[in-house]
């Protein structure tokens, strides 16, 4: 699956501190997903430093990354 990362979302990642390698992984492998704001997708996933969360729409085979953000700890 190809993941297309926005001029936004490279902002955010740079601004947040959050790598692709860590975005590409909450995708990839997820620790849960679930439905967001106009039926984009949300995956998280739990790292040491807090969970991630990448929100993204799916385009044929590619995952168009919209915004990828900290999500605090339940």
């Amino acid at each position: 699956m190809k993941l297309i990362l926005t001029d936004h979302t490279k902002e955010r990642m740079a601004l947040r501190k959050i790598t692709e390698k860590m975005t590409k992984e909450a995708i990839s492998e997820p620790d849960s997903k679930g439905m967001g704001y106009q039926n984009r997708l949300l995956f998280f996933k739990s790292f040491k430093v807090g969970v991630v969360k990448v929100v993204c729409i799916k385009e044929k085979d590619s995952y168009v990354i919209i915004s990828v953000i900290w999500e605090s700890k339940k």
